[in-house]
């Protein structure tokens, strides 16, 4: 432990290493970043059914199950805890797919894909209700 003291003292005694200040010749350097937030497409033209809700629908139903058995099963958690994170599973990956789809160029936000989402998650949480 000493001779770590010692050390970081002659290091800052012979000023070794960067000096904590940035000088003026160094500010020039930094360029300012910045960073736009692409606008997210939505769409309402969907089919409310189609092979895509289906599968929205037992993605969502399978992801709660899930979440649930991890929390009940592997955690060993409460029913009403396991269920909450389920729910919260599913419908949060929901909700991030159709974002990401949002930010895409040739694709976009679907309500209808939230629903379907929705319903697969309802669906999830009756099949681990006591």
């Amino acid at each position: 432990m000493k001779k770590s003291y010692l050390i970081f003292f002659i290091l800052i005694l012979f000023g070794i290493g960067k000096p904590l200040v940035a000088q003026p010749n160094e500010i020039a350097h930094f360029k300012t970043k910045v960073y736009r937030l692409k606008k997210i497409q939505f769409t309402i033209s969907d089919s409310w059914v189609g092979r895509d809700k289906a599968h929205h629908f037992l993605t969502s139903a399978f992801l709660t199950t899930a979440g649930y058995y991890y929390g009940r099963e592997v955690n060993k958690w409460s029913n009403a805890w396991a269920q909450n994170v389920g729910v919260s599973f599913s419908l949060s990956l929901g909700l991030l797919k159709e974002v990401r789809d949002g930010l895409k160029p040739n694709n976009a936000f679907s309500w209808k894909d939230l629903v379907a989402d929705l319903c697969g998650t309802f669906v999830g949480l009756a099949l681990v209700s006591d």
